[in-house]
């Protein structure tokens, strides 16, 4: 019988999203299951157990949120995948805590980041699967080689009362087991019931830097973790009241950092239980690794992130430029018309005033009853409010197709204050609820050698911390209060200088000394990577031989101060 193939259950109530999605991931081979809402889905769910559940967080009856609780509850290990759309970064995050595992952003351009998302969530779960497996394994392993050890034991007890003579033979052993227990690289405890040290292997006992003698007899709880009393996540706790084994991942210093702590109960000839077994081991490389992990894996998601946005900006600049030609024509249409219909009326009046009183009334009742003179005054204003509405659009497509447009590998000579003046114009929804924006952009300033893309992601990515540490600053802000971004661009006598600063929240000194450091950042996790400023440090300073600085007051504000030359290749 051939092997039944990955499914996938797909909750989205936008059939094109859907229907796209699941055409796409059908011929990658999947089993593919649709619900347009989220009641749907979950009745799915239940009745077809699926390998993985793509949902977005917006549908009727059952939002994506509920249904992404209700699955997690039913299925601890079941992988959870979000669609998003632009702007829902809270909901996201708000989803990941509650035990989603990834998330995309809608609109999806690259069909290939929905299969590499689940084919990572795929690949978590097998290892988890297996890890579950392994640890079921390393217990009963764990269970058996304990009770091969009661048993030898109680055979010596027999041969000790039955031959003396065996006493020799006993001593042996004994001294064998030990040597092999602190010749491991674990640390082993045995503790009894009442969380008493038994007996620990060197191991522990040069990691606690204690002597046996000062150990032994002690309370477990007090020379490992310092406490008067057991602590919550105790598995010695747990084994003494429901006799199986347990495990645990702590942190303590004590015993050298992150730990995997496996217990398995111990019993007397008779059957009674005494305690138990510790194996502690130590996971810090493990957890070293995991980390890096994430943060290359972190890395990679911003450059796709990337990627993705400037696909999308072009295809929304693209998308609105026609439109919006249509929309002027058509204003200077009305422009044109509501001014010949202005002088027809104007006619119309002065023929009232030469017409016979009925008409000239009947005429003037007509006008009043349009209320002509309130026409008169809005409509042209309308129109001139129209005229700068399709000019600022046209603004910010023409901004969004040079961010987007794909920057050239070597420099050229460019215009900073246009760079500036895009990348304001495309990020200002991050800036445009918490801030007021002031430009001094020095009219005078040369074109100097920049790679533009780069040059504007460095631009971009001051702007979003500004951004956020004057919303940090501002709290809950209900009154709507707003700070102040400033850019200032001048010439120096060996380039041009930039200076942007924020009346946000501030750093202190050990912040301002690290903050151009890969992977290093003040933010909650899921808000920053520690990538953006580390990024522009490398592109300001090795790829344009520039300088960055940072001068910052806390509770006061920040400045960023570039200083790019005139020249490719001068020195800083």
């Amino acid at each position: 019988m051939s092997k039944r193939a990955e499914t996938i259950l797909i909750a989205e109530d936008d059939p094109l999203v859907r229907k796209t999605t699941a055409h796409y991931l059908t011929g990658k081979g999947y089993t593919i299951l649709e619900a347009s809402n989220g009641s749907e889905a979950l009745q799915l769910f239940r009745e077809e157990k699926p390998n993985i559940l793509l949902t977005d967080l917006r549908m009727p009856r059952l939002d994506g949120m509920q249904l992404i609780q209700t699955v997690v509850q039913e299925d601890p290990h079941m992988p959870v995948i979000i669609f998003s759309g632009m702007g829902t970064m809270g909901d996201v995050i708000e989803a990941l805590r509650a035990g989603a595992w990834d998330y995309l952003t809608k609109p999806i351009t690259d069909l290939d980041i929905v299969a590499h998302s689940i084919n990572k969530a795929l690949e978590r779960a097998k290892h988890l699967r297996q890890e579950k497996l392994y640890q079921a394994s390393l217990e009963q392993e764990v269970q058996k080689r304990t009770l091969e050890l009661q048993q030898q034991n109680r055979q010596l007890e027999q041969e000790i009362q039955e031959r003396k003579v065996q006493e020799a033979l006993v001593l042996h052993a004994k001294q064998e087991w030990e040597r092999t227990i602190d010749s491991m690289p674990d640390m082993v405890a045995i503790i009894d019931i009442e969380h008493t040290i038994v007996r620990m292997n060197k191991t522990m006992l040069n990691q606690l830097g204690k002597s046996y003698n000062e150990l032994l007899s002690t309370k477990c709880f007090l020379c490992a973790h310092d406490r008067e009393e057991p602590p919550e996540y105790c598995p010695h706790s747990k084994l003494l009241q429901d006799g199986k084994p347990h495990r645990a991942e702590i942190y303590e210093e004590r015993l050298g950092g992150h730990c995997e702590i496996s217990v398995t109960p111990y019993y007397d000839p008779d059957g009674s239980l005494l305690g138990s077994v510790h194996i502690a081991r130590n996971i810090n490389a493990q957890k070293k690794a995991a980390l890096e992990k994430e943060k290359l894996q972190s890395q990679l998601l911003h450059a796709q992130k990337l990627e993705s946005v400037g696909q999308l900006a072009a295809g929304i600049a693209h998308e609105i430029n026609t439109p919006t030609q249509f929309i002027g024509t058509n204003i200077d249409f009305f422009d044109e018309t509501c001014r010949d219909i202005s002088e027809f009326m104007t006619q119309i009046q002065e023929i009232a005033k030469k017409a016979t009183p009925e008409i000239s009334a009947a005429i003037n009742k007509a006008l009043e009853e349009l209320d002509w003179a309130y026409l008169t005054e809005e409509i042209p204003l309308a129109i001139s409010q129209s005229y700068e509405g399709v000019k600022r659009v046209r603004s910010i497509v023409q901004a969004m197709k040079e961010f987007s447009h794909p920057g050239s590998k070597t420099k050229k000579e460019l215009d900073l204050n246009q760079i500036i003046n895009t990348t304001v114009t495309v990020a200002r929804n991050e800036w445009k609820y918490v801030a007021d924006m002031e430009l001094d952009l020095d009219p005078q300033l040369p074109k100097i050698p920049l790679l533009a893309d780069e040059m504007g992601q460095v631009v971009l990515n001051m702007l979003v911390n500004a951004a956020h540490a004057i919303a940090e600053k501002l709290g809950d802000n209900p009154a709507g209060a707003k700070g102040t971004i400033s850019i200032i661009t001048q010439k120096t006598a060996k380039g041009v200088e930039l200076r942007m600063h924020d009346t946000g929240a501030g750093m202190p000194g050990h912040v301002q000394l690290r903050i151009f450091d890969p992977f290093y950042t003040t933010k909650k996790v899921g808000k920053g990577t520690g990538q953006g400023l580390a990024i522009s440090h490398d592109v300001v300073v090795d790829k344009h031989q520039g300088t960055i600085e940072v001068e910052s007051t806390l509770d006061e504000g920040t400045t960023f101060i570039i200083q790019l030359p005139l020249q490719d290749g001068e020195s800083k």
